[in-house]
């Protein structure tokens, strides 16, 4: 195997490197965290190369296996990171973006073939999601103060990770702004946000369009936030304010484009529209630009209310519950649902955002504690709100009490990296009109534990149950594990010492031999200084071995 350059004109090649199974992605990460391990528990630990020297080692390590390195700082945070298996599944994972923009240049992704995802994409979607499912049938939710034992699956299936409860939730939640908007005389605008034809791949019939420039489906999304953001901060600067609803969804050759839901004050709808069709068409000579790259459509409540707009993306972005058929591809609805679903999943991108309104975390936090204790008459209000599910009037205590809510956190050491600090919601700190100061809500009060499920006698077997579970190691480093043969190093003359290594000759101890082969690699690859503390530590044993079981040299 051999180091890939990350360059569109090397794609192919990559694509065909990187296309792997999961077993064999899980089994290359098990590798490449040894090869980190060794590394740590033997040149670094050991002082016996410097901290510059393991650091660069570490990014030929990454660029070995084509991934980015930490994002942390810090040769520690490295280390931590790239030594646990784990974080190497997920960045081995991420280079499946580099298989389906393959997929999507040789014309795998448009209508006439698999709209919005290739099909090897949507394949394994699909097995991932089973692996997930297993693994949540697998696990337990254990309170740590009373000891209660709940199926986290039952726990996620009542959560908004389960898609009705999701889409529901997200419709509630427009149709309380919807309201809110009209209390206020706002009026809502419908648009459509569409990328340059260059970042679009196919043409409606499946030929290849003469402008694309290989722009990947992230790559397009980032420009969209680019323009948003450039264009909301234009807005704040003139005073005008919108808020509502964004939603991306892919085109057929899976190029996203936006749907947002505005709503703004009736004397400043002129002026929104104005500011994003200026960011929207920044290429306006473009043919065709000026009728596709930008669409605003002023909503008339007589004619429709704004949830019916949006209500088909946000279904067909989630489960296509209530779709018969999809405009863009003429699937069923369930059909285009479940692929861009695994298109969003692929490609890492955010289906939905709101804008310009309170964050939805308060009224979940609030909605746990019990309404009758609460000492405000604004936080009753917004109590009852959360608990009627009215998002309307949600927004509307929070304008009449003056009510403003900061989340607070609990931190505690990461059971996952030792330099890493986990923070977990604590409760919310309260400020009304009708408070003399700043009130602290706790919310959370129990701990809880995701534990494997204990498989009962009858399920273990018969006297199976009197043995005790094996226990997780302390400590995350295996200096037992066998040599990678890929190299700690990442070079051809690891990996043919490795090859080498393991024809040992009989009576020799295996540490001995272990140390031997790690100096010869130090010293093939020129750290000579380094290459002779092994060696003296090899021949050390080996003495000590000789003088208590007579062992030879």
């Amino acid at each position: 195997m051999q180091a890939f350059n990350m360059s569109p004109a090397n794609l192919p090649e990559l694509a065909a490197a990187f296309d792997l199974s999961d077993d064999q992605v899980c089994d290359m990460a098990e590798r490449a965290a040894k090869s980190v391990q060794r590394l740590a528990a033997n040149a670094w630990q050991r002082q016996c190369v410097s901290d510059d020297l393991v650091q660069r080692t570490l990014r030929r390590i990454a660029q070995w296996y084509g991934v980015s390195n930490p994002s942390k700082q810090g040769l520690q945070q490295w280390m931590n990171r790239m030594a646990d298996p784990s974080w190497w599944r997920r960045a081995l994972r991420n280079r499946f973006r580099q298989v389906e923009l393959h997929q999507i240049q040789r014309g795998a992704v448009h209508r006439q073939a698999g709209a919005y995802v290739s099909n090897k994409a949507l394949r394994r979607f699909e097995r991932n999601r089973k692996r997930l499912d297993s693994l949540m049938a697998s696990l337990d939710l254990v309170n740590q103060t009373t000891g209660e034992v709940m199926p986290l699956q039952d726990i996620v299936n009542a959560s908004q990770a389960n898609p009705s409860n999701r889409r529901k939730a997200m419709m509630a939640r427009i149709k309380g702004i919807e309201t809110h908007a009209k209390a206020q005389g706002h009026k809502a605008l419908f648009v459509t946000i569409t990328c340059p034809s260059r970042m679009h791949p196919r043409h409606v019939t499946g030929e290849r369009n003469a402008r694309y420039d290989g722009t990947s489906p992230r790559q397009a999304q980032a420009y969209l936030g680019r323009l948003w953001n450039s264009a909301m901060r234009h807005a704040a600067h003139h005073g005008v304010c919108p808020y509502g609803l964004r939603v991306v969804e892919p085109h057929h050759d899976a190029c996203p484009h936006w749907h947002v839901l505005v709503f703004v004050p009736a004397d400043q709808a002129q002026a929104i529209t104005n500011v994003l069709r200026a960011y929207a068409l920044d290429s306006p000579d473009e043919p065709g630009a000026q009728e596709r790259r930008f669409t605003v459509e002023r909503i008339d409540p007589a004619k429709g209310s704004a949830v019916g707009y949006v209500a088909k993306y946000v279904s067909k972005s989630i489960d296509g519950e209530g779709l018969d058929a999809d405009d863009e591809t003429g699937q069923a609805g369930a059909d285009a649902s479940r692929r861009i679903v695994a298109w969003a999943r692929t490609w890492g991108i955010r289906q939905f955002q709101f804008f310009g309104v309170p964050s939805i975390t308060p009224t979940r936090e609030l909605y746990r504690l019990n309404g009758d204790t609460l000492p405000s008459e604004g936080l009753r209000a917004a109590h009852a709100a959360c608990k009627a599910n009215d998002y309307a009037a949600w927004l509307d205590a929070l304008a009449k009490y003056g009510l403003a809510f900061k989340v607070q956190y609990s931190e505690r050491p990461s059971t996952r990296y030792a330099d890493e600090i986990s923070r977990a919601i604590h409760g919310l700190r309260v400020q009304a009109d009708d408070l003399a100061g700043v009130l602290e809500l706790v919310t959370r009060c129990e701990s809880w534990r995701i534990e494997p499920r204990k498989k009962t006698p009858e399920a273990q077997g018969e006297g199976a149950g009197s043995l005790p579970a094996p226990a997780f190691p302390w400590t995350r480093f295996n200096n037992s594990a066998t040599v990678d043969s890929q190299g700690s190093f990442g070079c051809e003359q690891y990996s043919a010492v490795s090859r080498a290594g393991s024809r040992r000759a009989p009576g020799v101890d295996d540490v001995v031999a272990d140390l031997k082969q790690r100096a010869r690699v130090l010293e093939s690859a020129g750290f000579r200084a380094a290459a002779q503390t092994m060696m003296a530590r090899a021949w050390a044993r080996q003495d000590r071995l000789a003088n208590t079981f007579g062992g030879a040299k």
